[in-house]
């Protein structure tokens, strides 16, 4: 039996067994084209026995549809770990002491913040700052000792004001 005659007599069954699967018609449609697809690729030595074919195709279409549904949840269980990540990542509204400091931060010389922020917000070791900037670890413990210290500087300047 031929392709075409193969696609005429089982494709609208197997788009049926997809679509219960899936619970979606239109992704039924793909994964059905999808098997005819890999019907047409295989070799002459791999092609089904005529009297198989039926078996072959429920069977590519079940595994395929299996593969999209494994494939959804992840993306859904990826999806809603990230939603839950980005909303711990959101802190809670900012004291007025906390925008004083992020505003300081920025006063800051670029070497300053950035081995600041490495380390306060992203939680980096000395030597991995070291490695992520190309300064050394001494000069990153300096650095950051400086920047601590002129924030505090600023920080009282400021409440004395």
């Amino acid at each position: 039996m031929d392709l075409t005659e193969l696609m005429n007599l089982h494709a609208p069954s197997l788009h049926r067994y997809a679509a219960r699967l899936l619970c979606d018609a239109d992704t039924a449609r793909d994964i059905v084209q999808q098997v005819f697809i890999r019907l047409s690729q295989l070799g002459e030595s791999k092609q089904p026995a005529p009297g198989a074919a039926k078996s072959w195709l429920y069977r590519c279409t079940h595994n395929l549809a299996v593969d999209t549904i494994r494939a959804e949840q992840r993306r859904k269980k990826l999806h809603e770990e990230h939603v839950r990540r980005k909303s711990l990542d959101q802190s809670p509204p900012s004291s007025g002491k906390l925008e004083q400091v992020l505003h300081l931060i920025d006063r800051l010389d670029e070497k300053s913040k950035s081995v600041l922020l490495l380390r306060l917000q992203e939680g980096l070791s000395y030597r991995e700052i070291a490695q992520t900037t190309g300064l050394k670890d001494g000069h990153v413990g300096y650095l950051l000792h400086h920047a601590v210290r002129q924030l505090t500087e600023w920080l009282q300047e400021e409440d004395r004001a």
